[in-house]
């Protein structure tokens, strides 16, 4: 696990999120021209099956009804991809030496606590392959049976291929997008007023206050499995004061034979939830020592000389005399 800062987009990271949007629209409308190509590209790869004349025509036919679907797909999936981050901000990821400024707090959205940054490479590639099966599903389903097996005595086998293969689809595109949602998707989410665990969005939760309010604990699972789940008990405070709530995304369901290792890795992870609190608190404390100066200077005026008369001749000592 690591920690990782996420920013605020800027304004010009916004205008180029608007025009890759308009980009990604512009390139969705030449979808029912992609189709056209594809059919045209698949009637020429009947034609030259049928009457073959020598094997490069076959293979090219083949290859424009492959490249053109794939690079496609690609090209909008990635525009699609490039629009949403634009949007969303950057995240900035925190090793174990970096030190954080309140300012960097304040700016920032939030802090989280996520897989490393290989792992997220990796899911961002599970997201995108997924994002290029849903595009180029019309494609495939189209032309894989009709290149296969499709001919005047197998037109119910290509039906039923058909449907297997949209299910083939389904199927495929949920495990990706699951794939890519461990590895992407945050833990925790912490500000310097709440964590959030479940939903994303409530920071209801209070900051913990010390590494014993982060615990493990063990619970059976299927098939003789034990699950190690992580488990934060809030102090006293916060808008849910102690109800222990699970990390999901922490845990691990393994055999009992791996359960020390588990134990050993939950912990770990335990470990970055800590670290990016003591991160955030100690920002706010730094913010609140380099504002007491100030304070305390508004508070206590320097010393200001005796008052003076404006007569050169006047003696304070005479007017100590004078008084009741």
């Amino acid at each position: 696990m690591a920690i990782y800062l996420r920013t605020y987009p800027t304004t010009k990271t916004r205008v180029l999120g608007c025009l890759g949007a308009l980009a990604a629209a512009g390139i969705a409308l030449l979808y029912p021209l992609i189709l056209l190509m594809t059919a045209f590209a698949l009637g020429a790869l009947d034609e030259a099956v049928a009457y073959p004349e020598d094997n490069e025509s076959i293979a090219n036919a083949a290859t424009a009804v492959g490249a053109t679907p794939l690079i496609f797909s690609f090209v909008l999936t990635s525009v699609i991809f490039g629009a949403t981050s634009c949007f969303t901000g950057t995240d900035r990821w925190l090793p174990k030496d970096a030190t954080v400024t309140y300012r960097d707090i304040a700016s920032a959205r939030f802090l989280h606590v996520a897989r490393d940054p290989n792992s997220r490479a990796v899911g961002m590639l599970w997201a995108m392959l997924a994002g290029m099966l849903v595009t180029a599903s019309p494609f495939t389903m189209m032309s894989i049976p009709h290149s296969l097996i499709y001919s005047d005595f197998t037109q119910d086998l290509a039906v039923g291929a058909t449907w297997i293969l949209g299910l083939a689809h389904i199927g495929l595109f949920v495990a990706l997008k699951r794939a890519a949602a461990r590895r992407r998707a945050s833990a925790v989410r912490l500000r310097t007023y709440g964590m959030a665990v479940a939903d994303p969005k409530s920071f209801s939760l209070p900051l913990p206050s010390s590494r014993g309010d982060l615990s493990i604990q063990e619970v059976p699972a299927h098939l003789g499995r034990v699950k190690v789940q992580a488990v934060y008990a809030p102090p006293a405070g916060g808008a849910e004061p102690g109800r222990p709530v699970i990390i999901l995304r922490l845990g691990l369901t393994v055999r009992p034979s791996r359960l020390d290792d588990a134990r050993s890795r939950v912990e770990t992870r335990l470990d970055e939830v800590w670290r990016a609190a003591q991160l955030i608190r100690a920002s706010v404390e730094q913010e609140e020592t380099a504002d007491a100066p100030t304070s305390e200077a508004e508070t206590n005026p320097a010393h200001q000389p005796p008052h003076q008369d404006a007569d050169p001749g006047h003696d304070p000592s005479q007017t100590e005399t004078l008084l009741p």
